[in-house]
């Protein structure tokens, strides 16, 4: 903004109707300073336009001094001194009447600059409103801008829109702006419309998916977000390890687990996650609710080796005992009864059941008295001992006996 400052405010010419309005003492000591100036000798012109200040016999005259001071402050990018000559030169109000609306939008500008928001949104809109001949899109978007930074959110709207408009695709930022402005609005859906807007036209930054898939989330539209994440996700886009991991658990919650599971598992087979407990229990969770008890088993066996727990031991033997792995599930429970801090009936019926599976009748019937010393899970545990029972007596050995 700032080079486009400069190139803005031009040095003011000495014109015939100029020189009609000056003495010709005036006129010669303000030609001196033009040379000065037009040959980027700012130092000297600087100190001759101070000296000169106090000599010349008008208002027009000293409009100028001021005006080309500011020019030359601009020059060496001294802004706030540029801005106090400029104000100087505009309150004498002796410059035509083009130059005077001109000096309100560098007014502006410089206040901007400065970061005198208020009055820099002040000025930006008396500006607009008596030259709006000359309004282009960034006179809009420096009014937006400044009113950001007030928190005038409905204000920045209104001027980031107009910016927005006066061009067939607008810069990256203005887009940008707008969706903020909307966010800050709590305006999800037009925060929405604005960021589908955005990447319409800036498709290839994976931060503005991220953001549509965010804002879609935050009004709950869980299969907008599920379809821009895997939009995403399919042009190579989203590929960071939060990326693979937010893919995998809405498809979760979408009921589609298989799919879930086989993003993870790329996500481990191309070295974006590390297969570390978060990542193997996210896995494991996909493969149990896909139905793939084998894949599940695996991930679990590997799950449990790095950070063994009693719940992820458990679901490791209830994958083994659906799978008719008694050996596998035995061992399994074994393991999670020595990492259970209390709460082992569960595990001592399972244990049981697994028992009565592999033959070892009396090791189960042990295993279910432990159970049914759990009053929620007696009822259960008593059943699976008269079943033991029933299948001891017709066992071989008992008619042998």
């Amino acid at each position: 903004m700032r080079h486009f400052l400069i190139a803005v405010l031009m040095l003011l010419p000495l014109t015939a109707q100029a020189e009609a309005q000056l003495s010709q003492r005036d006129y010669q000591l303000l030609t001196q300073a033009f040379k000065l100036i037009e040959a980027e000798q700012y130092a000297e012109a600087h100190k001759y336009l101070m000296e000169v200040k106090s000599q010349v016999g008008n208002d027009y005259a000293r409009a100028l001094i001021s005006h080309n001071l500011g020019q030359v402050e601009l020059q060496r990018e001294r802004y706030g001194k540029a801005l106090g000559h400029l104000r100087d030169s505009y309150e004498l109000n002796a410059l035509p009447k083009e130059q005077q609306i001109n000096l309100i939008r560098t007014l502006a500008q410089l206040n901007c600059i400065e970061e005198n928001w208020s009055t820099c949104a002040s000025l930006l809109e008396q500006w607009m409103h008596q030259a709006p001949g000359k309004v282009k899109g960034d006179d809009h978007l420096l009014l937006a801008q400044a009113y950001s930074r007030l928190k005038k959110w409905s204000k920045v709207v209104k001027q980031v829109s107009a910016a927005i408009n006066s061009r067939d695709v607008a810069p990256e930022n203005w887009y940008q702006l707008k969706v903020v402005a909307h966010i800050r609005l709590r305006q999800w859906r037009a925060a929405i419309r604005e960021q589908k807007r955005l990447i319409s036209h800036y498709a290839d930054k994976p931060l503005h998916w991220r953001r549509l898939v965010s804002l879609q989330l935050e009004v709950k539209d869980q299969q907008a977000a599920l379809a821009t994440q895997r939009m995403g996700f399919e042009r190579n886009l989203l590929r960071k390890d939060s990326d693979y991991r937010l893919l995998a658990e809405m498809m979760l919650q979408a009921q589609v687990p298989y799919f879930a599971g086989l993003v993870i598992q790329e996500g481990v087979e191309n070295g974006v996650l590390n297969p570390d407990k978060k990542t193997l229990k996210l896995l494991s969770r996909s493969w149990i609710q896909a139905h793939e008890s084998e894949k599940a088993v695996d991930v679990l066996v590997q799950l449990n080796q790095l950070a063994p727990s009693r719940q992820s031991l458990t679901r490791l033997a209830h994958m083994q005992i659906e799978l008719r792995d008694w050996h596998g599930a035995q061992a399994t429970l074994l393991k999670a009864l020595k990492h259970s801090q209390g709460k082992q009936a569960r595990l001592q019926l399972l244990l049981g059941i697994t028992r009565i599976k592999l033959k070892s009748y009396e090791q189960a019937r042990h295993a279910l008295s432990a159970a049914a010393a759990d009053k929620q899970l007696k009822a259960t545990a008593d059943g699976w001992v008269r079943y033991l029972d029933q299948i001891s007596l017709d066992s071989p050995q008992a008619k042998a006996s």
